[in-house]
């Protein structure tokens, strides 16, 4: 591993928290390289890492400014997006304990996690999510502030407890210009086996149980995965899953602090699938069942396709089975190579593109074991994809090529 490699993917002593490896890409790259970016009403919206550190910074004194303290817990409760990553890094550095919770779950669904976390602040997206905690506001009362970032529908909301992002960013400007230099001091205070994360399992008829991940886990266990499949500074990343999910905190968060591969948020559910196929990314991390129902999807569009082009796909696909027989076993031919560029080329490459997955070089498949017919189906049609498993108790582990670990 060269120098220019381990300085981008490896974290030195120094950089053993995720708000150090920011604060260190600040350093590093400042306005020079994009961060993330968003799309917004049908544009990408670019960030570089100094606009990543001003606005972690910014939400770091607004949240210091309300009375979080070291130790403190905060719901963080919406979509993949920028806040969601900005929230996190500021509450971090500010030594509190972020809990991630699917902002897909009801109030009755909600209502056991927050009284098992007692968390003193929820930073959440919209009306929806301040509604939700609204319903339950009197069974939750460590709550002492709920601050939202999207603030569509809520200007007529008059209950105390509720606060717009930009107004607890106004608030804590004059702190930030009393305490010159207080976020990086903060920052190097950090310990790598502080909390960084702390994740809730959603079982029906399962008390909370919470697991919790210290950054010292996150890093290595992105250090991890990079040692086998390195990300590449360069490459594009299109984070589709919310982030209280283990595995989206260590194939996206982590790894793009680490090694400043682009992190990309789509504009919205609804077109999530266009976005990412403009996209296209190099890394990419689905839950399996997602992976199960694209398969099941491409087979169904190549079902209600002509009968030659039905026929050309079975055969292509027999023969790419085939050749990944004869790889596995040594016994490739120089034409069998060949064969295998041009179906490549002619035949799967635009399926690839059409679904975004055109540039993987890596697809990862985590929580539930999937299946090795939809991993070997994916293999065919030239996409890279790995199983990864795992927990924050047993760490990830990562299979290799042959489904092994």
């Amino acid at each position: 591993m060269n120098e220019k490699r381990t300085t981008t993917q490896q974290a030195t002593g120094a950089d053993d928290t995720l708000p150090k490896l920011l604060l260190r890409n600040y350093r590093l790259w400042g306005n020079t390289r994009v961060a993330l970016r968003k799309k917004r009403r049908g544009i990408w919206e670019e960030y570089t890492w100094e606009n990543c550190y001003q606005q972690v910074k910014s939400i770091f004194h607004g949240m210091i400014g309300l009375g979080l303290e070291p130790g403190d817990k905060v719901v963080i409760l919406g979509d993949s997006g920028l806040t969601w990553f900005w929230g996190e890094l500021a509450v971090q550095a500010a030594g509190g304990r972020v809990i991630g919770i699917s902002p897909a779950l009801s109030p009755s669904e909600i209502k056991p996690l927050f009284q098992h976390a007692q968390p003193r602040f929820a930073l959440v997206r919209d009306q929806e999510q301040v509604d939700k905690l609204l319903e339950i506001e009197k069974d939750i009362p460590s709550v002492k502030k709920i601050i939202y970032w999207n603030e569509k529908g809520l200007r007529h909301y008059t209950n105390p407890l509720l606060m717009s992002l930009a107004n607890m960013v106004k608030a804590g400007e004059d702190i930030q210009k009393s305490r010159a230099g207080s976020f990086e001091e903060k920052v190097a205070q950090a310990s790598a086996d502080a909390t960084a994360l702390i994740s809730y399992r959603t079982d029906k008829n399962v008390p909370p149980e919470e697991a919790v991940a210290t950054h010292r886990f996150l890093i290595s266990s992105a250090e991890s995965i990079l040692a086998s499949s390195p990300a590449r500074p360069r490459d594009e990343y299109v984070s589709l899953i919310y982030p209280g999910w283990l595995f989206e905190q260590v194939l996206g968060f982590s790894i793009s602090l680490l090694t400043g591969q682009r992190l990309n948020f789509a504009e919205g559910v609804e077109t999530s699938d266009p976005d990412f196929r403009e996209i296209s990314p190099h890394t990419m991390a689905y839950p399996s069942n997602l992976w199960e129902g694209l398969a099941s999807m491409i087979k169904a569009n190549i079902a209600s396709s002509s009968k030659l082009k039905q026929a050309l796909f079975r055969k292509s696909l027999s023969l790419s089975y085939e050749s990944h027989q004869s790889r596995s076993s040594g016994l490739v031919a120089i034409p069998g190579k060949f064969l295998m560029v041009i179906l490549g080329f002619v035949e799967f490459r635009p399926l690839r593109d059409k679904h975004g997955l055109d540039r993987i070089r890596v697809a990862y498949s985590a929580g539930d074991p999937l299946s090795e017919e939809t991993i070997q189906f994916f293999r065919a049609i030239g996409v890279n994809l790995k199983q990864i498993r795992g927990s924050v108790g047993s760490g990830l582990v990562l299979s290799d090529n042959d489904g092994k670990s």
